[in-house]
């Protein structure tokens, strides 16, 4: 029997993370190693335990985001192999992704089988970069609209965010009150889940 493909993922989202790790193993061809809510423990992890054969990692996360990550592995284990995924993905970081020497890079809404046989292809050591066809899709919200509603995403409270990015509390509120009516959501939840749907997050 064919052991099953050691991966490890790094994601600042819950969700994100344990849906990824239910779906690679109830395909029963992987072994989700590792799970990190960003790329500053990653390393270590591999220092200590070995490479696993690949590493799944989301391009933006706060502190150590995929390419420091990217760039961190390499320089220890040059045989690494790192699969980038990109909640908003687009033409410039899927370059970047290549110029780095990432594996491939895909959309984290890709199909799950897919993104299963993306995984499988680069563990084999398959030359060439993985990558699959997406529509870069383009967020409703302004810079400051998406730095809230991640923040939200984090379970921050609307006190918190306030003090995290220097304004008063009432203009976060008008600030969530904006981003649930983009979503069409009738409270904050809702918008969250509904921008993960959409791959904003």
């Amino acid at each position: 029997m064919n052991e099953k493909i050691r991966i490890a993922i790094a994601d600042d989202h819950p969700i994100v993370r344990e849906g990824m790790q239910a779906m690679f193993e109830t395909s029963g061809r992987f072994e989700v190693v590792a799970l990190f809510d960003s790329g500053a423990n990653v390393v270590d992890w591999c220092v200590e335990n070995g490479l696993p054969d690949v590493v799944l990692t989301d391009v933006r996360m706060p502190g150590i985001d995929g390419f420091a990550l990217l760039s961190k592995l390499l320089l220890l284990f040059p045989s690494a192999k790192v699969l980038m995924l990109a909640g908003l993905p687009n033409a410039d970081e899927e370059r970047r992704a290549r110029e780095k020497g990432a594996k491939g890079y895909m959309a984290k809404t890709a199909d799950t089988l897919k993104l299963a046989n993306a995984v499988a292809r680069i563990a084999s050591g398959e030359t060439g970069f993985v990558s699959d066809s997406y529509t870069s899709v383009k967020s409703p919200f302004t810079p400051r609209e998406q730095e809230i509603l991640k923040y939200l995403a984090l379970g921050k409270t609307r006190d918190e965010i306030s003090i995290i990015i220097g304004c008063s509390p009432e203009t976060i509120k008008v600030r969530i009150t904006e981003i649930r009516r983009k979503m069409d959501a009738s409270n904050t939840t809702a918008a969250i889940a509904r921008a993960y749907e959409m791959g904003i997050l």
